[in-house]
């Protein structure tokens, strides 16, 4: 393997689709620790099932644009839900 790979989390949707999410786009991702809570009480009804290399599926958001977790990151270089279609 070469030495500056990178290991990406892999989903796939209905339709069969695949979404490559390199680590880079996970930690850019990653809900801010005041979020945590919030997002937490939000899918308590779900039960986390493990993918591989430590991440679990932990449920599916529906967050308005307005919401305070649609901003999940202050790195504008990031999208977040308002800006996307």
């Amino acid at each position: 393997m070469c030495e500056s790979a990178t290991k990406a989390l892999v989903i796939v949707d209905a339709e069969g689709n695949y979404y490559v999410l390199p680590g880079e786009v996970i930690s850019l991702a990653k809900a801010a620790p005041e979020a945590q809570d919030a997002i937490a009480e939000r899918l308590a009804s779900h039960a986390r099932v493990p993918l591989a290399e430590g991440y679990c599926f932990a449920g599916v958001l529906t967050v308005p644009a307005e919401d305070e977790l649609a901003h999940y990151t202050p790195d504008v270089a990031w999208p977040n839900a308002a800006d996307t279609p």
